[in-house]
């Protein structure tokens, strides 16, 4: 068994990693919404968000003329290239060859496989074969859900809906024996009829493959990170998503907030985030110290989740549909 020191390293070193990538993705929304077509923003599966100076090296655009004509190429993360074709698809490819970039790719199209096609889930339409390794996924011309409520106003009704297809959706993984890892608002997309499909499977976890990553500190469930992801661990970060419905942010994201697009505030804010504030939020929670949802819709169902008092997604669905 691995010491104490040792855990904590790894378990560092994959925060500040996660951390990294969340604050350089977060801005390529605003550069991206700009070129977007009609109807909405386009959506990034897994590497939305915001563009700076800063992410030179882990976000590059591709000349026109190396692009095929019926591919726009929308972001190159960390270990995807992620184009929209004609309008329709989304299509993410690995960066290299590496196994490291192949990984997630591979992971996700297993995923889709696993649970087939369901009206809670992302519409996988088809994966690359052989060497060339892809997936396509149906184009949601909305979004994400996280980027939807930021720009719009959200009626109860449309809330209620949402709160109960996320709980719904994450019931469906569960029973195909999924794990998804890193379960955030972000993840799910709302489709032309407004209901929401939930994706991003590149870090899960499924029978005899352990995941390939975990959630962000603000979604993350207390424990030793060398075992294998847990239903428990899914559903801590499910009371954290709802948080995000109701509430409109994160939980604790006050104690980091974003106040500035520039390069150096950005880069002060990742150091931040880095070294106190993803620290901190896991020690309020190894303390059962949560956000107050006494004021929040359906706070129980929430709490509930962080506390670890459901066994199953479907024990907290049960308690919303009765409340």
């Amino acid at each position: 068994m691995r010491n104490v020191f040792q855990w904590s390293i790894w378990s560092w070193i994959w925060r500040f990693t996660s951390t990294i990538y969340a604050f350089l993705t977060w801005s390529l929304g605003r550069i991206y919404s700009i070129s977007s077509p009609p109807g909405g923003r386009a959506t990034v599966y897994g590497d939305e968000g915001k563009c700076s100076s800063l992410t030179d090296k882990a976000i590059t655009e591709r000349a026109a003329t190396q692009r095929p004509d019926n591919q726009q190429l929308l972001i190159i993360g960390i270990f995807a290239e992620v184009y929209l074709l004609d309008g329709k698809t989304i299509r993410k490819s690995p960066r290299s060859e590496s196994e490291e970039d192949m990984q997630p790719i591979i992971r996700e199209a297993m995923i889709y496989d696993i649970i087939g096609v369901h009206p809670r889930i992302a519409e996988c339409t088809s994966q690359g074969s052989g060497k060339v390794k892809y997936i396509d996924i149906k184009y949601y011309r909305h979004g994400d859900l996280a980027s939807y409520c930021q720009k719009n106003t959200i009626a109860p009704e449309l809330q209620s809906k949402w709160f109960q297809q996320i709980l719904e959706a994450v019931v469906v993984i569960h029973s195909f024996g999924v794990i998804h890892s890193d379960l955030a608002l972000r993840q799910f997309f709302v489709d032309d009829d407004f209901n929401l499909r939930l994706g991003d499977f590149n870090s899960s976890q499924c029978i005899g493959y352990p995941a390939l990553g975990y959630e962000k500190a603000s979604h993350c469930l207390p424990r030793d990170y060398e075992l294998p992801n847990t239903e428990a661990s899914d559903i801590f970060a499910l009371g954290s998503t709802l948080y995000e419905l109701v509430a409109g942010r994160a939980p604790y994201s006050e104690l980091n907030p974003i106040g500035s697009d520039d390069p150096d505030s950005i880069k002060a804010q990742i150091r931040r985030q880095h070294e106190v504030v993803d620290f901190e939020i896991e020690d309020r929670y190894k303390k059962q110290q949560f956000p107050d949802v006494t004021e929040v819709l359906h706070g129980d169902t929430i709490l509930g989740c962080w506390k670890g008092q459901f066994a199953t997604a479907k024990e907290a669905l049960d308690l919303y549909l009765t409340a």
